[in-house]
């Protein structure tokens, strides 16, 4: 969305919403022409900030912390104690890194080594048209029997019925047909396909802010200068005017702002010489951002094999909980001075407001009725009310879900999608690097499950 503001100047051919030439004494009154100034100014700065914005660090993140730390500790000569806190720093880095990878690698290991040793087929559209059938696609369950709602059952309970079943039959053969009836084990199939979309969504959506951040990140290595600035300083108290001819100290001016000398030590986002952008896209950007497509990767994959209603929603909003490992270990670890440089570190900006602080009320006036109420504002009506936030996320959404569905699922004649043939894996052996890439992850030529026609 191009920035609407940036090249609307004020002049005698304004227009306003009729199409007709617009002066300062246009049917408007002081009150009106000072709110539509004031109006004017504050989107001026909300539009930059939106289109812009700001560039930082994480300030309640290990993340934030491995990045800030290290440049404020070169900017004062890498003293001890600021030393010490580099180091702590990376140590809580390093500790992040193995929970989380730690966590997801279990997620992979119970969806690529477990499910298919428990003959947990994939999910995939199984019961999607339950209330249809029969005569529906994906009116055919794993057991090769038609749906019914009396019989949809979640993994487990489906699973522990047809043992049963199959464990009477094996007991009493000349009985199989009966306890094939009275004992139906139904079968194993979604409960609701709208509800398994719309928490996917929702666990998306949790996702995108440290997606953001991890953006934010990327923008901040590649749009601060490539030097060593600083990233602390200190701000000597100002004295007041003619200070010194009233007799008032430096101390006095403190007191009068309410101000410590810690309040006067500013810590804030610059430049930072190339071999330290290096070192934070090897060892916090690259990392981080693996982790996020690991987790979305996982998530997604672990919510599309949930059948229950009650789970898909409990879990949308659970497994998000692992990206916030960052937050908790820094709130709980790191020392009150690296929280206090974190909480007081200012963002840079990516945007100058030198031409709003110079403008007249008169030049402010007319910018805005030339924006707001001038030819194109339905276009920038309309580009301002497209959320382009939620675009990223469906675009996210259908990329995740058609990978799902590739990597797992294939299309009946009918239109049904059904689960691809499931061999027991190859590797049993723990290997966290096996499950955070399920492509390491090999099958054996051990069968578990197929489709009815893939048996024939």
């Amino acid at each position: 969305m191009g920035y609407p503001y940036q090249s609307a100047k004020g002049s005698a051919s304004d227009v306003n919403a009729m199409g007709g030439p617009i002066s300062l004494d246009d049917d408007l009154t002081a009150v009106e022409a000072n709110a539509r100034v004031g109006a004017g100014k504050a989107i001026s700065f909300w539009m930059k900030m939106e289109t812009l914005g700001y560039v930082g660090v994480e300030k309640g993140s290990v993340y934030g912390a491995a990045v800030a730390i290290p440049q404020i500790a070169r900017s004062v000569g890498y003293s001890t104690t600021f030393n010490a806190l580099m180091l702590r720093s990376y140590v809580f880095l390093l500790l992040n890194y193995l929970l989380q990878g730690f966590i997801l690698s279990t997620i992979g290991e119970e969806g690529h080594l477990m499910n298919p040793f428990k003959g947990k087929v994939h999910l995939c559209n199984f019961g999607a048209n339950t209330v249809e059938c029969p005569g529906s696609p994906d009116c055919t369950g794993p057991a090769n029997s038609t749906y019914s709602l009396p019989r949809l059952y979640d993994f487990t309970t489906w699973s522990n019925r047809a043992f049963f079943t199959e464990s009477l039959k094996a007991l009493f053969p000349d009985m199989a047909a009966d306890i094939s009836k009275e004992a139906d084990p139904g079968e194993y199939g979604l409960e609701n396909y709208y509800c398994r979309v719309a928490c996917c969504l929702v666990f998306l959506m949790g996702c995108c802010d440290d997606l953001q951040a991890t953006w934010s990140l990327a923008m901040l290595i590649w749009h601060a200068p490539t030097k060593a600035e600083r990233w602390i300083s200190y701000q000597a108290p100002d004295e007041l005017p003619d200070g010194e001819e009233h007799g008032i100290s430096p101390e006095h001016v403190k007191a009068l702002r309410n101000e410590t000398e810690l309040d006067l030590v500013k810590f804030h986002t610059a430049g930072m010489p190339l071999c330290w952008k290096l070192a934070n896209v090897v060892v916090v950007l690259i990392p981080k951002f693996f982790i996020w497509c690991s987790l979305v990767s996982a998530g997604f994959h672990y919510l599309m094999e949930t059948a229950g209603i009650c789970d898909l929603i409990v879990n949308s909003m659970a497994l998000a909980f692992i990206l916030e490992i960052d937050e908790m270990i820094f709130s709980r670890l790191a020392t009150t001075a690296t929280k206090y440089m974190m909480e007081n570190i200012e963002d840079m900006p990516l945007f100058s407001t030198d031409e709003e602080e110079t403008e007249t009320d008169e030049m402010v006036l007319h910018r805005f009725n030339a924006a707001e109420f001038g030819p194109g504002m339905r276009r920038k009506m309309i580009s301002l009310v497209f959320p382009r936030r939620l675009l990223t996320i469906l675009i996210l959404f259908a990329v995740f879900y058609f990978k799902y569905y590739v990597s797992h699922c294939t299309e009946e004649e009918d239109g049904s999608w059904v689960s691809k043939p499931m061999y027991w894996p190859e590797l049993t052996s723990y290997n966290p690097i096996h499950y955070l890439v399920p492509g390491f992850v090999h099958e054996s030529s051990h069968l578990v499950w197929a489709p009815p026609d893939a048996h024939d």
